[in-house]
């Protein structure tokens, strides 16, 4: 069976590999990506300006024969539902998301090498970094939404802890296991690793992006305004509402829809990003 080894072995050969020196159109991923899974008549993946990051990682898994949720992928938002680790709960080998402007959106991917749970940081091996290369980089915990672990074993790999489920986080949060330092003493005699409890708790409590669905707040940017539609998608018929520009709605779920990005509010969904334009903002 392949493993986390085969693919950091395939992963650190692409080390060094920049965009910008390569000969071809786009990027040798991007035109991976446009032959073995887009085909002809889709997204033009293979282009120049194309990120890339989540066609590495979805490169890296294919050529060593892993399967894992949400991959082959080239939009890191489409992935995001398919993550179910935490930082600290990361291992060599798994894919972790980033959050730059931490508004629940995915901006980027990467490989795992190490966790130092001690910095709380990780290494990671990424496509499209340091200046359109792929390079071996180190990230913080407060920039990471979360991780996928590959199908190493055929079968879903667990962490060996129970798993951190919606309503766990929102009985800690509630107080029903008590203040640290009995807390942390009762969920690790559970079965739980604390530190997963930990950052999924504070994650629901700022609106993030891993655990509870708590709703987050977005400004509307757009200076028109946005529709409310019946579903995620301009094919879904508008509902007759509208939010005006300075309007601050709570979105109770997003849904990446090709390239755009939806949120639904307690009226419908609306266009957060849409064609490249921003509707709307997480404050």
């Amino acid at each position: 069976m392949p493993t986390a080894s085969d693919v950091l072995r395939i992963a650190r050969a692409e080390v060094g590999y920049d965009r910008y020196s390569d000969p071809e159109r786009g990027t040798k991923y991007g035109r991976w990506y446009e032959q073995q899974v887009d085909g002809p008549g889709g997204y033009d993946y293979g282009a120049n300006g194309v990120a890339y990051c989540a066609m590495f990682a979805s490169w890296v898994l294919d050529r060593a024969r892993v399967k894992c949720a949400g991959f082959p992928g080239a939009y890191c938002p489409s992935i995001h539902h398919k993550q179910t680790l935490t930082a600290s709960q990361l291992k060599a080998g798994d894919i972790v998301l980033f959050d730059w402007e931490d508004d629940g959106t995915d901006d980027h991917v990467g490989i795992v090498v190490s966790n130092d749970p001690v910095a709380k940081t990780v290494e990671t091996i990424e496509g499209n970094t340091s200046g359109g290369k792929v390079a071996v980089r180190t990230r913080a915990y407060s920039t990471i939404c979360g991780g996928i672990r590959p199908d190493y074993d055929g079968e879903a790999a667990t962490t060996g802890a129970k798993e951190v489920t919606q309503q766990l986080v929102v009985d800690v949060a509630d107080g029903k296991w008590g203040n640290d330092p009995e807390r942390r003493q009762k969920l690790e005699a559970a079965g739980y690793d604390y530190e997963a409890v930990r950052l999924a708790v504070n994650a629901w409590v700022r609106g993030g992006s891993f655990g509870a669905a708590k709703p987050a707040t977005y400004l509307i940017a757009a200076k028109s305004g946005v529709n409310v539609r019946t579903g995620a998608g301009t094919g879904n018929a508008k509902t007759g509402k509208a939010y005006a520009k300075g309007a601050k709605v709570e979105v109770l779920e997003t849904k990446a829809v090709g390239a755009d990005f939806w949120g639904r509010t307690k009226d419908g969904w609306f266009a957060i990003r849409y064609g490249g334009d921003t509707y709307a903002k997480a404050v």
